[in-house]
């Protein structure tokens, strides 16, 4: 069930405040709660989890917000540790599954973007420990732009590699101002996301899609690589071409076999 939110009410779009992960790796615990209850608002983290035991221990798929804000809370919580790490393929898929389609659905003004650097790569385990790439921040920056007619900010909120910060920092105000970005590599495509990623977005899609349609449609494509799922998208956009074109001509025949009768 979509959340009786503001747009259901009539009333004026309301801002989408967005915990993005690859800027940080904890969960935003103080974030989640200032905003647990208000419909206006839809928080998403993506964080390390490892089922309650990397810190702060908070942020479980099940947290998904109380009395009007149900709904409006999403967790995509990382788990299983660094073995196999989680890296650019899994937060490129995260966005494909889950952020975009619920930020599509819900339909922004404005886009906050907590901004912490230590989920890149180089940080040691008890820090991150995973292996996102600051040129994936700088791609997935640009995804953002897509919502709220680009109306982002981006809140720098730290990390513990400076070289990580500077490099991450500087992807994503490139994508900011429509620089063209460094590209991803070219074998990312072909990737799948490790088996606990799947595991993680499985979750968030079974509980959340009572809540947001577009995620029933993510399901079957979790596992997938971006080419796969790039190819998929392509299938499905033909055959609703083509269903629409006999559509039309079914309706054309229909109406020359009227004129013929009269």
């Amino acid at each position: 069930r979509r959340p009786q939110g503001p747009r259901a009410r009539g009333a004026p779009q309301a801002p989408l405040h967005y915990r993005y992960l690859p800027r940080d790796i904890h969960h935003g615990n103080g974030t989640q709660q200032a905003f647990y209850s208000d419909p206006h608002v839809l928080y998403i983290s993506l964080h390390r989890y490892d089922n309650g035991n990397f810190f702060p221990g908070s942020g479980a798929p099940e947290e998904v917000g109380s009395g009007l804000g149900v709904g409006y809370n999403i967790n995509i919580a990382w788990t299983g540790g660094v073995d196999p790490p989680i890296g650019d393929v899994e937060y490129l898929t995260a966005f494909r599954t889950v952020v975009m389609p619920v930020a599509n659905e819900f339909a922004p003004d404005v886009v906050l973007v907590s901004a912490g650097f230590d989920a890149v790569e180089g940080h040691l385990s008890p820090l991150g420990g995973y292996s996102v790439t600051a040129k994936c921040f700088g791609h997935l920056t640009k995804q953002l732009m897509k919502l709220a007619g680009g109306r982002v900010v981006l809140a720098l909120e730290g990390g513990h590699d400076l070289t990580a910060i500077c490099d991450a920092s500087e992807a994503c105000v490139s994508a900011l101002l429509g620089l063209e970005l460094e590209p991803l590599d070219a074998s990312l495509l072909q990737q799948k996301p490790n088996v606990n990623a799947v595991a993680a977005l499985e979750k968030v899609i079974e509980i959340q899609s009572r809540h947001w349609g577009s995620l029933k449609r993510s399901a079957a494509a979790v596992g997938c690589s971006l080419l796969e799922a790039q190819r998929g998208e392509a299938d499905e956009a033909e055959t609703v071409s083509a269903m629409a074109l006999l559509s039309v001509g079914a309706e054309q025949a229909r109406g020359g076999g009227d004129r013929g009768a009269r």
